[in-house]
């Protein structure tokens, strides 16, 4: 039987080799053994590979040595099959080899070596390799531990590791002081995935050397935005100048995150040129955006951004009117009565005729604050908290009309009968098509108490067969 695989081996078919093989395997004699390591030669990385397994299987003392030959082999899956076959044949002979595959440059070759020395009760001789073994296992946290030591084994991983891996190597590589580190990480900025460059990105960050700025520059063109706004955050630590203008285009980037991170960034700085700029941001459709632009102007402390910071008084959103507030205190304790302030109070005064309710209570309150009220005869009687309470109140009735309860429906379309608003009419007309009769009759009976007398819709609802009182 022998012969005839011997024969098989010739052949131009790669599966009648790998048949021979299979043959040979199970005949587990030395003619056998010497016809396998052959084939450790063969053009066909598949042939090789069952080479490599059929070898594992024999016991012989120079067995090691055969697979040895296999660890240097092109092909990452020969070398893996090399791998398994040294960690089963339990020989201490394979601990060396097994330990210098820790540098392969596959991980899954790594992974199974690390694996096998594990097995076999293998110590590593110093830092350096003990960090080797831990990077192939994927403990990279306890890695970064042993510092300096470590760096080889990152290094490695960053080359070639897996997606987890890389990102893994970054995120522990900042953990490390040694100078190697900055220029690894700038390295990774272009790693093929996004979260790998964001990671770096963040470490050099908090590393926060001066030959990153460069490099952090380019990550602004990123085409991932997590990038870009790292990036941005990166440089607004850093405050190399520098990045002033790059970080200015941001402003327009189609992100919100971006440029919420540029507007940041920019702040940071406290230059002169950002202010204009900062105070465009503060139309920035974003909340985020608009509130970090006031920050920005707040800590610049540039009093030509009074007069934009009064106009966000108005803002929809509390949150950015706070923050306004506090930084006009910051730039001036008597803001009120600046020329700014004063210039600001036509576009107040034209926010009291805004469809949003806290827009107008907000500009009547600031415009109360610089004491241009007399300009619009109804403006104080918007400024006293119980015409404030009462507005709310309706509003939010109103708004209740189209709550999904319709008891809820049902009681604010009551009580807004009872309040006696002519604004209330409206959306009572509306609340008559209500899918719940209940809440339709109370819209009619509502009605008819806004209008003082039936209407053709209240008594369609009210005295119609239909929907009886």
């Amino acid at each position: 039987m022998i012969w005839w695989a011997l024969q098989q081996l010739k052949s131009k078919n790669p599966k009648s080799r790998c048949q021979a093989i299979e043959k040979l395997a199970k005949e587990q004699s030395s003619p056998a053994w010497d016809a396998l390591v052959r084939v450790l030669d063969d053009r066909d990385v598949n042939v090789r590979t069952a080479a490599v397994g059929a070898l594992g299987g024999f016991k012989e003392e120079r067995t090691v040595a055969a697979l040895v030959k296999a660890l240097r082999d092109p092909e990452e899956s020969v070398r893996g099959a090399a791998v398994v076959c040294l960690k089963h044949l339990r020989n201490q002979e394979a601990l060396k080899p097994l330990s210098e595959a820790l540098r392969d440059s596959a991980g899954t070759v790594r992974w199974q070596a690390a694996k096998g020395l594990k097995e076999l009760g293998w110590e590593p001789a110093d830092n350096a390799q003990r960090a080797l073994h831990l990077v192939a296992l994927g403990e990279f946290e306890n890695a970064a531990i042993l510092g300096s030591d470590a760096v080889e084994a990152m290094m490695i991983a960053l080359k070639d590791g897996a997606d987890y891996q890389r990102l893994a190597a970054v995120e522990a590589l900042s953990q490390i002081l040694d100078g190697r580190i900055v220029n690894l990480l700038i390295g990774a900025l272009k790693d093929k995935d996004e979260p790998v460059r964001s990671a770096a990105v963040d470490a050099l960050r908090k590393i926060g050397d001066e030959r990153s700025v460069g490099p952090l520059i380019g990550m602004l063109k990123d085409g991932y935005h997590q990038v870009r706004a790292g990036a941005a955050e990166a440089l607004g630590q850093l405050g190399d100048p520098q990045a002033i203008e790059p970080l200015l285009k941001l402003l327009r980037d189609k992100s919100w995150e971006v440029r919420a991170a540029a507007v940041v960034a920019l702040g940071k700085f406290r230059a002169p040129q950002t202010v204009d700029p900062l105070v465009t941001a503060l139309n920035d459709p974003d909340r985020e955006v608009r509130e970090a632009a006031i920050k920005a102007l707040e800590l610049i402390g540039d009093p030509r951004a009074i007069g934009a910071l009064v106009t966000e008084l108005k803002d929809e959103h509390d949150i950015v009117r706070q923050a306004a507030l506090k930084a006009l205190h910051t730039l001036d304790p008597n803001w009120e009565r600046s020329e700014a302030a004063q210039g600001a109070v036509p576009q107040l005064k034209a926010a009291l005729k805004d469809k949003e309710y806290w827009v107008r209570q907000s500009a009547a309150s600031a415009l109360t604050k610089i004491g241009e009220i007399h300009a619009t005869p109804n403006l104080s009687s918007l400024a006293q908290p119980f015409y404030y309470r009462r507005q709310v109140a309706l509003e939010l009735l109103m708004s209740t009309l189209v709550d999904y309860d319709h008891e809820i429906r049902l009681a604010a379309a009551e009580a807004l009968g009872r309040i006696g608003q002519a604004a209330a009419i409206r959306p009572l007309l509306r609340t008559l098509q209500d899918e719940d009769a209940q809440v339709r009759i109370a819209a009619a009976k509502s009605l008819e108490l806004l209008y003082g007398k039936p209407t053709p819709e209240t008594n369609l609802i009210l005295r119609s067969d239909l929907f009886p009182t």
